[in-house]
């Protein structure tokens, strides 16, 4: 039997037959649209919740790491962030499966934090630093069908170690789910949906408006235009988050159980290890309507500034996003132009922005604790239907955002690598020149 025909078997039996509080199966359209929408905002907000961790760890000698333990965090960051690349291709994957039955892609999600039963059942969606608790979130939303939950946060800790009475009282027991018990499950959910309605009325939606491309080694998307191609590209998913039955090697839940051992390990050796900064949990820039849960308010003046400046990045990216899985008329060549800007900037402009507000003091007064990167939404971030508007709207954000980025004086940031802020607006002018080089050349503008 291959991975993917026992993943099959393993969601098909959590669609058929797990017990749930799903009292309608899905079996129209909308209902799997629904479905799918709910798919998207899930693995949107995880690899969030992944990036935020990763990037919370310490890197530097002077952050009071020894050779070993710089080592260990870089690898960590290395596996986590591998998980985020993957977690993007599913999003986008879940994007082909709702542009084949004439649906939109869904890049939006609620505001963090969200509380369990809150939003999405039995998870907590929260962006908080590295560590055993986040690990123990990781692996739970990760759990696969049948596996049992894994010990609660603190557990590995040796019995005078100062974090595990803490911890002892910040665990809740996981409560009853409302829709499903596990990712997996929704997924085998969506599955049996697509089994359910007939295949001539439900694959509608042009397969040129689907994203087909590999973006990097790691990240592999499927097209999407029957019952077969959807079941190959769900089953996917499922392999890639919670690994085949008995063969569980290389999956997100593994990589997140290796990850949570050798923490462990680490910190069974050296009690006072912390692998992570001092990062607030759930930072905001300003409070908002739709979160369930306590955020931590950034006070500090430079880096709420920052902090802002990268949510308008995050939102442009966003944007961009949203084109590029929304066909307009695009050009092979302006979709290409799209992908690029994509990929860079998330490597020029996101991840080091990222990284410098883990070194930015949270609040006034007080270098410790500091900030992070809040991936907040100002407003319903939407795309125009015009596709000559959507150009101009997206070459304006790039501009502002480069000239932006000359305004923020390094002396005013106590940062270590202040360079970074002119760099940023550098890459994000060279973003727009190569999107603006493609549309001249084809008479957009």
């Amino acid at each position: 039997m291959s991975k993917l025909s026992g993943v099959s078997s393993l969601i098909r039996l959590a669609a058929g037959t797990e017990k749930s509080r799903v009292t309608k199966m899905i079996d129209s359209r909308e209902g799997l649209i629904a479905a799918l929408t709910e798919a998207a905002e899930l693995e949107h907000g995880l690899l969030l919740q992944y990036l935020f961790a990763a990037l919370s760890l310490k890197k530097f000698e002077h952050e009071r790491l020894s050779a070993a333990q710089q080592e260990q965090t870089r690898a960590w960051e290395g596996s986590i962030l591998a998980i985020a690349r993957q977690e993007m291709a599913h999003l986008g994957t879940v994007c082909n499966l709702l542009s084949s039955i004439g649906a939109a892609p869904r890049f939006g999600r609620p505001s963090f934090p969200q509380e369990r039963m809150s939003y999405y059942g039995p998870f907590d969606f929260e962006l908080k630093r590295f560590s055993d608790e986040s690990l123990y979130r990781f692996v739970r939303a990760e759990l696969p069908q049948g596996e049992p939950p894994p010990p609660p946060p603190g557990h590995y800790l040796p019995a005078g170690h100062p974090q595990k009475q803490l911890l002892a009282s910040m665990v809740k027991p996981v409560p009853e789910p409302l829709e499903y018990d596990y990712v997996g499950q929704l997924y085998g959910q969506i599955r049996d949906g697509f089994a359910k309605i007939p295949e001539p009325n439900l694959f509608i939606g042009p397969k040129f408006a689907q994203d087909t491309d590999d973006w990097s080694r790691r990240m592999k998307l499927f097209l999407v235009v029957d019952r077969g191609t959807a079941d190959k590209a769900i089953d996917s998913i499922v392999l890639e988050g919670e690994g085949a039955p008995g063969a569980r090697a290389g999956s997100h839940y593994a990589t997140f159980l290796k990850i949570r051992k050798e923490l462990s390990d680490a910190q069974q050796t050296d009690h006072n290890f912390d692998p992570a900064r001092d990062v607030v949990p759930n930072p905001q820039t300003r409070p908002h309507r739709d979160s369930h849960g306590k955020g931590s308010l950034l006070t500090n003046k430079s880096t709420v500034r920052v902090a802002e400046f990268f949510n308008s990045i995050y939102e442009t990216t966003i944007l961009m996003l949203m084109q590029f899985y929304s066909y307009g008329g695009e050009s092979p060549a302006q979709r290409k132009a799209l992908q690029g800007a994509i990929r860079e900037t998330m490597s020029m402009a996101i991840r080091p922005l990222a990284e410098v507000l883990t070194t930015m003091p949270a609040g006034e007064g007080s270098t410790i604790p500091v900030g992070g990167p809040s991936f907040e939404f100002y407003y319903d971030v939407r795309l125009s239907t015009q596709a000559q508007n959507r150009w101009v709207i997206l070459l304006e954000r790039l501009k502002d955002a480069a000239d932006f980025c000359k305004q923020l004086p390094s002396s005013e940031f106590g940062v270590p690598e202040p360079s970074r802020f002119s760099m940023t607006g550098q890459n994000l002018g060279w973003i727009r020149e190569n999107i603006l080089t493609v549309l001249k050349q084809e008479f957009v503008l």
